[in-house]
């Protein structure tokens, strides 16, 4: 070291090369790439991990105790109404003949199933009073038994 700062010992390799207040900096190079890649994941995260989908949130119970099902379909509160998606199809639950069509589609679909039983993944907001006629209308097409999907004390937090 001189009395002026810090300068290399070294006159040869990358030392040799460039200007006596550029050497320094060399040393700190890959660590300040190394600080930019980390930057450049930090703000990219969130476009990393986002999925596209239907956000809904089933309601906390205790059951833990399922059964194995062929047949699944999805409730969603949509302006006024209750959807329900079923088989890649969207029926209305306010709407009679889309109930109608999802009673004739889930009665061909329970005829085919080995075992006759529906999960329901409902979100929370779904009125009791159509939960119950969902139901109906499922047992009414040949399911034996219909399961309400919970979520799952992990999945929560």
């Amino acid at each position: 070291m001189n009395g002026r700062g810090w300068l290399p010992a070294r006159d040869e390799g990358v030392w040799r090369h460039g200007s006596p207040w550029l050497k320094p900096l060399s040393a700190v190079a890959p660590w300040i790439s190394l600080a930019l890649v980390f930057l450049l994941f930090w703000l990219v995260r969130d476009t990393l991990v986002s999925a596209e989908g239907v956000l809904f949130d089933l309601p906390d119970v205790a059951l833990r105790d399922g059964e194995p099902t062929d047949m699944v379909a999805v409730m969603l509160p949509v302006a006024r109404e209750t959807a329900v998606f079923f088989d890649d199809s969207r029926f209305m639950l306010g709407d009679a003949s889309s109930e109608q069509a999802f009673t004739e589609q889930l009665a061909e679909r329970a005829s085919r199933a080995a075992h006759k039983t529906l999960l329901v993944l409902a979100d929370r907001r779904v009125s009791g009073g159509d939960l119950m006629k969902f139901a109906a209308a499922a047992r009414r097409s040949g399911v034996r038994k219909v399961l309400f999907a919970e979520k799952r004390r992990e999945a929560a937090e």
